[in-house]
């Protein structure tokens, strides 16, 4: 769930190598269609300090460890740790927006755990804490309070070591100078009550003492230069240790192929390693394998440019309703807009596809494959049918056929700012509305659609507390004016924080939603691969249980746990349209489905890009391969949050919506918003939900955990008692 993840930075880590390309294509098309100019972000000046965080200190005062300082052992490359006396406040820096709040335990100085966010005196969650720690050989009296403070000038300020009773909510804003809380204990191996400081500079560790007036000793990061080649042992070497991470810790590798058919093919792919192996040529390798074990959390890090993927032609084309049809042009080739290509370079279109497919996104789960169509519907694949001729491609030349004979060749050019602005403004908006939704900003806005119906539109579930309770004041608001439509949009939606999904469930839904089972499994409590965030022999998920007669570990879901009260009221009771499309993952998915499967909403659109009944998420290991220096992300949760499964929700598919809007050339030039449309035109002839469909049938996939299975008799003939709200942790 972009966003049921656990890492600090786990927003910034959405997507694989295509969806980095894609990402950074389209904020070069973002500059032309929005026309944003660039906007630099102030910088303090040599005279524009902070103020020292310990309240009443001057700069410098307590300093217990500045980076370069060695704390036992451990190397302190970017941390400033400030002692005071316990119970000292501690202020804000500067001027800022409180985006972060967690109760973290180190277990060294570049890894940590947070702990679910608990209410209550600071004390009493310490006492909570403290058994389950021990256990671990872990001291609850270095769990503190952490703050991320967003500052006005850019920087992100990350402040530990904290203890208070009344935590900041995230989304408040803070003043220079105000009290955050008070000093406690940062870290295991500092005896000493103490804070620490870092500060985070476009995603990257910056100067902590510069901006307080201090000398620094920070020495900021040298990006190393990676290896142009590996030899066939370091190749080997890292290939083995991302297959048996992904063996060791993936827990839904069933669902591609047996144990011993991976084995076979991880064996396979290392046969074809060469001698001498680029970086480049190795990264292919392991993009098949993430072709092969795909999954919408799990994505691959390269650090390397891939192809030539800037490339562009005059005339820009995709693939729709299984012709490939030319979207938009430069001026010169205007007249060619709308014609259909049957070949590139004197190959079949359809022959390319088969070719293409494979290299589209693989970030989907199980069966869900509507993310390919989409892929090939975009600008961005364009490159990967000019490469059936390698000769072309090197020439920057291509040849088009089109459906009456015609040929036509184009220069290939680089996709730049000054390429992309001589394409028409208003057709590319409208091809990457249809798609991305990339004109919207922030994590979530609002519109009037006409007197009766209003929009929410939710671009991820990342929302600070603050917005969170403005959301509710929204729906609250719509309730008492009257307005009987609400339309819901997430498309494009990644997913995020669930607690944010499950309470807009809870604002919408006066009863218990409804759900058939349910289940989290791990592969092991134990981590022994090596990875970036966890050290070799954590123990973890030591609530998680072995079945006999099963592999791995299992949590079965509780039909009580966070079930809402008989007095529950949903604060909006209207009409619900939910938008979603092959964008729409993880946290979007989730609450899609719970809309569609308890008749509270009418969803339109295209088939979600993660699996409904079952995603991997909510914990993950980032694995560096020592040699190529790539990274993988791999979900080590299996999340079971419904076996339900009926013709509208067919196992190991996304959410299919009530109406599906296919992709069309008109909606790519015209229409960018004709799933939107759509829904205004449902609204307007007023359709709406059916009575809910009766259960088709309730299937036991091959690693079902289902206690309630022991009365199976009793649960043919009661399916409907099966109701409960359970969210997961």
């Amino acid at each position: 769930m972009t966003g049921f993840a656990e890492s600090e930075n786990s927003t910034n880590k959405y997507i694989n190598d295509l969806m980095t390309r894609v990402l950074t294509l389209v904020l070069l098309f973002l500059g032309y269609i929005l026309e944003l100019s660039a906007q630099t972000t102030g910088n303090p000046t040599s005279t524009s300090y902070y103020q020292w965080p310990i309240e009443g200190a001057k700069a410098g005062e307590g300093t217990l460890y500045r980076p370069q300082d060695y704390i036992g052992n451990e190397y302190n490359f970017e941390k400033l740790i400030i002692g005071a006396k316990p119970g000292t406040n501690v202020v804000s820096p500067c001027d800022g927006v409180i985006t972060h709040v967690t109760m973290n335990y180190y277990l060294s100085l570049n890894k940590s755990f947070s702990i679910p966010n608990q209410k209550g005196k600071f004390e009493d969650i310490i006492e909570q804490n403290k058994e389950s720690m021990a256990n671990k050989m872990q001291d609850a009296k270095y769990l503190s309070y952490m703050y991320f403070i967003k500052s006005n000038d850019g920087r992100t300020i990350y402040i530990r070591g904290l203890r208070t009773d009344t935590p900041f909510a995230t989304g408040q804003k803070v003043k220079k100078g105000e009290v955050l809380g008070q000093v406690h204990y940062c870290y295991k191996k500092i005896p000493q009550p103490s804070i620490c400081l870092t500060i985070d500079k476009g995603g990257k560790p910056d100067d902590p003492m510069t901006p307080f007036g201090m000398k620094t000793t920070f020495i900021p990061p040298v990006k190393q230069k990676p290896k142009a080649a590996l030899t066939r042992a370091e190749a080997i070497a890292d290939y083995r240790q991302m297959a048996s991470s992904v063996k060791e810790i993936y827990p839904s590798l069933e669902d591609f192929m047996t144990e011993e058919e991976y084995d076979t093919f991880v064996e396979e792919e290392i046969a074809k390693i060469p001698e001498n192996i680029t970086l480049k040529e190795f990264a292919y390798l392991i993009m098949n394998f993430n072709r092969k074990v795909h999954d919408s959390h799990m994505w691959f890090d390269y650090g390397i440019p891939l192809d030539n993927d800037g490339t562009i032609s005059p005339v820009m084309f995709a693939r729709v309703n299984d012709k490939v049809r030319i979207i938009v042009t430069t001026d010169e080739y205007r007249a060619y807009t709308g014609r259909e290509i049957t070949h590139i370079n004197g190959k079949h279109v359809d022959t390319l596809y088969m070719e293409m497919a494979p290299r589209t996104s693989m970030i989907y789960d199980v069966q869900v494959e509507s993310i390919v169509e989409q892929e090939l519907a975009s600008p961005f694949t364009n490159h990967l049918y000019y490469k059936g001729d390698k000769d072309a491609f090197k020439a920057k030349k291509a040849t088009l056929t089109f459906s009456d004979g015609e040929e036509l060749t184009v220069p290939l050019m680089e996709f730049n700012q000054n390429t992309i602005s001589q394409f028409d403004r208003k057709t590319m908006e409208n091809w990457f509305i249809s798609q991305y939704m990339v004109y919207r900003k922030g994590n979530w806005e609002t519109m009037k659609s006409n007197d009766s119906t209003a929009c929410m539109r939710l671009n991820n579930f990342e929302l600070m507390e603050t917005e969170v309770d403005s959301m509710l004041v929204f729906l609250d608001l719509l309730e008492k004016k009257g307005y009987k439509n609400l339309i819901i949009d997430l498309r494009g939606n990644p997913g995020g924080n669930p607690d944010v999904e499950y309470k807009l469930v809870d604002a919408l839904m006066d009863e218990p939603i409804k759900r058939e089972g349910g289940y989290m499994k791990v592969n092991t409590q134990t981590i022994k691969s090596p990875t970036l965030n966890y050290p070799s022999g954590t123990v973890m998920f030591e609530d998680y249980k072995e079945i006999p007669g099963r592999k791995g570990f299992y949590k079965i879901s509780d039909p009580d746990e966070n079930t809402p009260s008989d007095t529950i009221k949903a604060l909006y009771t209207g009409r619900v349209y939910v938008l979603i499309n092959a964008n729409s993952a993880s946290a979007s998915t989730e609450f899609a489905g719970i809309m569609k499967r308890n008749a509270r909403g009418y969803v339109i659109g295209r088939e979600t890009k993660t699996a409904y009944h079952t995603m991997n998420a909510l914990k993950f290991a980032e694995i560096g391969l020592p040699n190529s220096h790539f990274k993988c992300h791999i979900p080590m949760v299996r999340i079971v949050s419904d076996e339900f499964v009926s013709d509208d929700f067919p196992y190991g598919r996304g959410v299919i919506p009530h109406l599906t809007i296919p992709f069309t050339y008109e909606e790519m030039t015209n229409n960018g918003e004709m799933i939107y449309n759509k829904a205004l035109e449902l609204i307007r002839d007023g359709i709406y939900l059916e009575e809910p469909e009766e259960v088709i049938e309730v299937v036991d996939e091959p690693n079902r955990v289902n206690i309630s299975y022991i009365v199976i008799g009793i649960l043919l003939v009661s399916l409907t008692l099966y109701f409960g709200l359970k969210k997961r942790k």
